[in-house]
């Protein structure tokens, strides 16, 4: 290529090509743009609850079969997502007594509902690797609004599929008598306490 016999123009030529490739390296590229699906679930995580507003009464349990879905979009936070599905006949307590009362109609009455879900309806972020999720939990027919605070560690962005992309904690918490639970109240409490820790995968 002949040399640019105008110095002026050379040199804003110059200036344009530096200035606009700073300007290409600045801008994510598309992947970091789309939508990322992962994947959670009961084969690599857990979803574990305490109730009882006293160590003396706290009742401890977890959900063995649940499956979910997270939709991130790491370019605009608030339309990313989050939906789990439980398996409510999956709970196991300390015994084999305290989970059969828990699966009767006066608690989880799983053969009439099998399925407890969680639907976000917007994520928050409020810190460098924490994030706010407002949603809605459904449980034994009725639907009440409920918020997990989450931390994210051990990102693997460029994890290939099927393996790790992150650790996920979630921590909420609902009242059980607003879903129709409302024996033993006055003696074990009220509040439900959730928490949930998986790793997510594509």
């Amino acid at each position: 290529m002949p040399f640019d016999r105008n110095p002026k123009l050379g040199r804003r030529r110059l200036l344009t090509g530096v200035v606009g490739g700073a300007v290409l390296a600045l801008l994510p590229s598309f992947p970091a743009l789309a939508m990322e699906q992962l994947r959670i679930g009961g084969e690599r995580g857990t979803i574990d609850f305490s109730i009882g507003d006293s160590a003396i009464f706290r009742t401890t349990g977890s959900f063995k079969d649940w499956r979910g879905m997270l939709n991130v979009d790491e370019s605009n936070v608030r339309a990313s997502s989050v939906s789990v599905e439980v398996n409510t006949k999956s709970i196991e307590m300390l015994d084999l007594q305290q989970t059969t009362m828990l699966k009767d109609s006066d608690f989880f009455d799983v053969d009439k509902f099998p399925e407890m879900i969680f639907r976000s309806r917007t994520v928050e972020r409020t810190g460098e690797s924490t994030l706010k999720v407002i949603g809605d939990v459904t449980l034994r027919g009725i639907t009440r609004p409920m918020v997990l605070n989450i931390s994210v560690t051990d990102r693997q962005p460029n994890a290939p599929a099927g393996t790790r992309y992150a650790r996920f904690r979630g921590e909420g918490k609902i009242n059980r008598s607003e879903f129709g639970m409302t024996k033993y109240v006055d003696v074990v409490g009220d509040t439900v306490d959730i928490t949930i820790r998986a790793d997510a995968w594509r």
